[in-house]
């Protein structure tokens, strides 16, 4: 069982001990590298060590943010319903950060450290470490780096997030714009600038600029959609999910109505799981199956079903609508995949080349071991931009390993014992429970 599991209760001395022991992990990274630059670690035995340190950081990492989650949450006068919504709009920005500079650590290769000298990455790796815990220095640590190496790409990109740490946006932003211009393809900074217009679209919002939100948002979608385009690292991959990025982007693209009714079922399932909580983290989206959370879940999914039915009464066409509708129908225990897969229909009569709606239908014929179906449904969704649903559906990633999984013997058919998150039941990545949108534990 891991020791970094989401914390029940506020413990200050654990922060500090994750805290001590991201520290080490971080250093260890720079550590494992330079035995791999003196030739004291092989290529295989670097790759096993880098991967194990780098995940775990990225635990260590996630805890300390959920710790600090807690201690906010502690406060007096917190609206449970506002932090619902809170968790749809703000992005964990140090802790995604802390992801991507352990990933970074030891991963870049020539094309990226110009001159691909030993010193150089020593001091990319110092400069990582100073940006994560004193941004203004981190800034100021670059860019001695940036006098000599002017295109150097992780030098420019974590530059850039230093200043965003450090309040200073704009600076940040024209440093991101700088690197893909130089390289289109370096995912950090699609992550990073993905996370500056999806902030940029909530604010907008708060303002009651939809338009203006709405325009940031499909930015978003699109700084997403050219990252996955690009094979990007795994534990890259991993920041967008466990940060509810691209959950985010969906929630903030849906329409007003259909909005409201993602919001007025969190307030519901909130109250109605606050009836049931004792010692357990009604905040934690970890789907324990607690009295509380099945209170809580059902309560979520029965308003937020009536609500989208009122709206597709005003308007059949709705596509937001109809899509919200089927994931309500795969969110219980018992998923209604032939409804589902009527409404995935009725929305590709409305708009042929919808995208969520094909990834709905490839998870759905997933799900009914029609492995081909799911391929050639899978093929369109390749052609299109990414389906923003693709964080509650199941992403099209995830479906084409478990279709070579099926085909290879290694998971059991439709209703069968092994559950993933891209089946249509009640887990991480289909309806989330109430009041966890996005849900926080990843997709």
């Amino acid at each position: 069982m891991s020791t970094t599991a989401r914390p029940g209760r506020l413990d200050p001395d654990r922060l500090a001990e994750l805290e001590e022991q991201r520290d080490h992990l971080l250093a260890s990274l720079r550590d494992l590298e330079r035995e791999h630059d003196a030739g004291d670690l092989d290529d295989h035995d670097y790759g096993e060590l880098k991967d194990d340190y780098t995940a775990r950081a990225a635990e260590v990492i996630r805890a300390i943010d959920e710790h600090r989650d807690l201690l906010e949450q502690s406060r007096p006068e917190r609206n449970r319903g506002r932090t619902a919504l809170v968790v749809v709009s703000v992005l964990a920005v140090a802790v995604l950060a802390g992801f991507l500079l352990a990933r970074s650590s030891g991963q870049r290769g020539s094309g990226t450290i110009t001159g691909n000298d030993d010193t150089l990455r020593q001091r990319l790796a110092s400069c990582q470490m100073t940006s994560f815990q004193k941004p203004a220095e981190g800034v100021d640590c670059y860019a001695d780096i940036l006098d000599e190496h002017p295109d150097n790409l992780e030098a420019l990109t974590y530059q850039g997030w230093a200043f965003v740490r450090d309040d200073e946006v704009e600076r940040g932003a024209k440093n991101l714009a700088r690197v893909v211009e130089i390289d289109p393809d370096y995912p950090d900074a699609r992550v990073f600038r993905a996370v500056l217009l999806a902030r940029a679209g909530t604010a907008a919002r708060a303002k009651g600029d939809d338009a203006t939100a709405r325009q940031s948002y499909t930015a978003a979608a699109a700084e997403v959609d050219r990252f996955y385009r690009n094979d990007p690292p795994e534990v890259a991959v991993q920041v967008l999910r466990q940060e509810g990025l691209e959950r985010t982007i969906f929630f903030g693209l849906l329409d007003d109505r259909v909005r409201g009714c993602w919001e007025q079922a969190a307030a519901a399932g909130g109250a109605a799981g606050s009836d049931t909580d004792t010692d357990t983290d009604s905040d934690s989206g970890s789907g324990s199956g607690s009295e509380g959370s099945a209170v809580d879940d059902a309560a979520f999914i029965a308003a937020l079903s009536t609500c989208l039915d009122g709206v597709l009464a005003a308007d059949p066409t709705s596509t937001d609508a109809l899509l919200s509708k089927a994931l309500t129908l795969l969110g219980t225990e018992t998923p209604d995949v032939a409804a589902a897969t009527t409404l995935a229909e009725r929305i590709l009569a409305v708009e042929p080349d919808n995208g969520n709606a094909l990834l709905l239908l490839a998870s759905a014929a997933v799900y009914r071991d029609d492995l081909d179906g799911a391929t050639a449904l899978l093929d369109r969704v390749d052609g299109l931009p990414r389906p923003t649903g693709a964080a509650l559906i199941g992403s099209p990633e995830d479906l084409r390993s478990m279709i070579e999984r099926r085909r290879s013997g290694g998971s059991s058919g439709p209703g069968g014992a092994t559950t993933t998150t891209t089946e249509p039941r009640a887990t991480a990545s289909t309806v989330p429970g109430a009041p966890r949108i996005p849900n926080a534990d990843g997709g």
